[in-house]
């Protein structure tokens, strides 16, 4: 081999290099890109979920009915604990030193 087919074989498989690299990183670049329109979709489907199922409770069907009709119940949580109906306002008595009993040494 001249150092013409040598120049001209390295160049091949430089050419060739780049050109498996420039394609590794364009798959690559398609394949998150799709990744990411799936998770937003998920995201979008996961908040409908749990919007069909915030109106359905409301409209008094109990999560245990709902799992009866095989409905999987929402991934995303409700959110917090439920709070307790308030019947009158509290009242937190006041706490004097007289009231308090004396600690004795």
């Amino acid at each position: 081999m001249d150092i013409q087919q040598i120049e001209e074989a390295a160049n091949r498989k430089l050419e060739q290099d780049r050109n498996d690299r420039i394609t590794a990183v364009r798959e690559y670049a398609a394949a998150a890109k799709r990744s990411a329109e799936a998770r937003a979709e998920l995201a979008a489907a996961d908040d409908d979920h749990l919007a069909k199922y915030r109106a359905a409770v409301r409209h008094g069907w109990t999560e245990s009915d709902l799992k009866g009709f095989g409905i999987e119940p929402p991934t995303k949580k409700l959110g917090g604990r439920p709070r307790k109906p308030r019947t009158a306002p509290r009242q937190r008595a006041a706490e004097t030193p007289a009231d308090s009993p004396a600690i004795q040494n």
